[in-house]
C-alpha cells in the first residue's frame, strides 16, 4: 500500500470523523494537497471498480503503514501497521458477515479472549448507515478496540490493529 496519498480520498470516504483532523496533510511540490494515509480501506473503496476488472466480487488482504497526528499512548500510536480484508461485492451484506467471521476466526485461531460487538456504530462515513462491528479486548483498557470493519457500498471488509493486537496477546499471555 503507498504511504502518501491525495487528501480528497480521506475527506470524501471518512467524511467528519475524528481521521480527517488526526491527518498528517501537506501541499506536494504542484500545491496539491496530500496527506500520509490515515486508513487503507478509503483507498480499495476509491478504487474497487478497477480492482474488480469485470469479476462480480473479490476478496483482498493487505497490510498497510498508516499515519495519525495524535497523542501517542499505550495502544495509539502515531505510526501502525494495519492488517485489512476487504470483500468487494454486489451484496454488502453478505460480505459483512463474511468479514466478521474472518476476523473473529483470526482471533481465534491465536486464542485470544475478545468481545465482538456486531452492531457498533463506526465513526466512518463511508459504512451504510454509519454500522459496522468492533472487537475489543478488555485487557487493554480505554484502547481496548484491536478490531474494527462494516459494510459499504461496493462490499465489506475489516482492519486490525497489529501493534494492538500484539499489545492484547501480550497481556493475554499469547506470546
Amino acid at each position: 500500500m503507498p504511504a502518501l496519498w491525495s487528501q480528497d480520498t480521506f475527506v470524501e470516504k471518512a467524511g467528519g470523523s475524528e481521521i480527517i483532523g488526526q491527518m498528517w496533510a501537506f501541499p506536494d511540490k504542484k500545491g496539491r494537497p496530500c496527506c500520509l494515509i490515515p486508513e487503507a480501506t478509503a483507498l480499495f473503496q476509491e478504487r474497487c471498480q478497477e480492482l474488480l476488472e469485470g469479476r462480480r466480487e473479490r476478496m483482498l488482504f493487505y497490510v498497510a503503514r498508516c499515519y495519525r497526528y495524535e497523542r501517542p499512548q499505550a495502544g495509539r500510536y502515531r505510526e501502525f501497521v494495519q492488517l485489512g480484508f476487504e470483500y468487494l461485492c454486489p451484496d454488502p451484506e453478505r460480505a459483512l458477515v463474511r468479514s466478521r467471521e474472518l476476523a473473529a476466526g483470526f482471533l481465534d485461531s491465536l486464542g485470544l479472549r475478545y468481545a465482538l460487538d456486531p452492531a457498533a456504530k463506526r465513526g466512518l462515513s463511508y459504512y451504510l448507515n454509519g454500522q459496522g462491528f468492533e472487537i475489543r479486548c478488555n485487557e487493554l483498557g480505554a484502547q481496548k478496540q484491536v478490531a474494527g470493519g462494516g459494510a459499504y457500498r461496493e462490499g465489506a471488509g475489516f482492519g486490525l490493529g497489529a501493534e494492538r493486537l500484539l499489545l492484547a496477546m501480550g497481556m493475554q499471555g499469547l506470546l
